[in-house]
């Protein structure tokens, strides 16, 4: 039998749990929804060949000049290809991802910790009943 204060917290620790279950499976179906392979090729693609035809146009019209200023235009698009592969994967465990397994053993230590804080305050008030019951 548990009182009343004891019954609340676990109906709201199983509403939480309820709530993080519903974002893990929302996050598990972001994750395993990748981008079409067609739209990845596509851009790829597309971006070389680009680059490519800029690298010769700008050095045919500027010459050796335009080295530089190419380097950091093609150093940036490439980055900017490489992040949003990075972000069609977000819940791995490199460092580019987001931490997901490390909050979840912080949510499982605070659950345990309050489950337990749960329990000795149930069994601090079955003491004090039971001293109150021996003193009448």
């Amino acid at each position: 039998h548990v009182n009343n204060s004891g019954g609340a917290v676990y109906r709201q620790l199983n509403d939480e749990i309820d709530a993080l279950t519903g974002a893990w499976g929302a996050m598990e179906r972001i994750n395993s929804t990748p981008l079409p392979f067609a739209y990845v090729a596509h851009l790829r693609t597309f971006l070389m060949i680009y680059l490519a035809l800029l690298h010769v146009e700008a050095t045919a019209h500027f010459g050796w000049v335009s080295i530089l200023p190419l380097f950091a235009t093609s150093w940036g698009l490439l980055g900017i290809e490489a992040a949003s592969v990075e972000c069609e994967r977000p819940f791995r465990w490199s460092s580019n991802h987001l931490p997901l397994g490390k909050m979840c053993i912080v949510v499982a230590k605070n659950v345990s910790q309050t489950l337990d804080d749960v329990k000795i305050g149930i069994r601090r008030r079955r003491r004090q009943r039971q001293q109150c019951r021996k003193n009448k």
